[in-house]
């Protein structure tokens, strides 16, 4: 005799199932809880990745506008009035650069036309001076600066005991016979300078990247 259910008179066999056991619903949500740690495991992930992105990017930006900048007013530059040095090497430069075009270059506080920039070592810092403030050309990420001084006056070249490799460097002016031989361009040496090479090294993340400018002074002596 087949038993049946007492309020509908269905088989017993037959009836709908009344609902999930207790394990199949342990089963359920233990599924439900790993997914979730995947799905938010993966979002946090794409996070991170956009926001290391995000940071790459306005990084090689600014290194990219810093060095347009500094190219353009190299190549604008009437004057080379100062180079100083640390170490061997050129930590400081100020150009004139006649940018309103009167004949003059100005230190107007408002509009200065004489511009120093310098990379100090210790800070990891490049800075531009002009009309009595400074500002950081970068905000940060710079490891490494090097600017070098060269001449197209290739008679002095290897005039430092150095075999002529075609490029005059400021350390050949210093020692050749217009020079002073004390260690820094400067006098007669700055005067015969007329190409200017910048290399900032920037921490991109966890890489580096090389910026270069490389910029003729075409302009010199335009000016008064």
């Amino acid at each position: 005799m087949t038993a049946r259910t007492a309020a509908t008179g269905v088989p017993a066999e037959d009836a709908p199932d009344a609902g999930f056991t207790m394990m199949e619903m342990l089963v359920a949500m233990a599924l439900f809880a790993a997914l979730g740690s995947v799905l938010i495991g993966f979002a946090m992930g794409s996070s991170r990745v956009a926001d290391d992105v995000r940071e790459s990017s306005n990084v090689v930006g600014e290194a990219r506008l810093a060095v347009e900048r500094m190219s353009r007013e190299l190549r604008q530059a009437a004057e080379l009035s100062c180079a100083l040095v640390d170490g061997g090497k050129v930590v400081s430069l100020t150009v004139g650069v006649d940018f309103d075009g009167d004949g003059t270059v100005e230190d107007d506080p408002a509009d200065p036309e004489r511009l120093t920039y310098t990379w100090k070592p210790s800070t990891k810092e490049l800075t531009l001076s002009g009309g009595g403030s400074t500002v950081q050309v970068l905000a940060g990420g710079v490891v490494a600066a090097d600017i070098r001084l060269r001449s197209s006056a290739w008679i002095h070249d290897g005039a430092d005991g150095t075999t002529p490799d075609g490029t005059t460097t400021w350390q050949e002016l210093d020692k050749s016979s217009i020079g002073n031989k004390n260690g820094a361009p400067d006098g007669a040496e700055l005067a015969l300078i007329d190409l200017v090479s910048v290399e900032l090294l920037v921490r991109d993340g966890d890489s580096q990247r090389r910026f270069t400018v490389q910029a003729d002074m075409r302009n010199r002596g335009v000016t008064a």
